[in-house]
């Protein structure tokens, strides 16, 4: 079972990720008359935030995910084969 460590809430003009009490990311819905939701994560294996666009909410809510996962991963929070 692939269960997520983000609560995903809603915010004025955007869905907020949120592990405990920390902003890890968001997605954002199109512009008007645009179909791409963009989505952006301010904690990342790098160290530097990571953004992009994709094509469904859900789709961009797993892209942030996904880094998140990475970001434990990397900080020896979480074990690589917990995906």
């Amino acid at each position: 079972m692939n269960t997520s460590p983000l609560a995903w809430r809603d915010d004025i003009y955007r869905r907020l990720a949120k592990c405990g009490a920390v902003d890890v990311g968001s997605v954002y819905p199109p512009k008007a008359g645009g179909r791409l939701w963009r989505w952006r994560i301010w904690l990342t294996a790098s160290g530097t935030k990571a953004e992009g666009t994709s094509g469904t909410e859900a789709e961009a809510q797993r892209r942030v995910e996904e880094r998140f996962r990475q970001f434990l991963t990397a900080a020896s929070l979480s074990s690589s084969d917990s995906n």
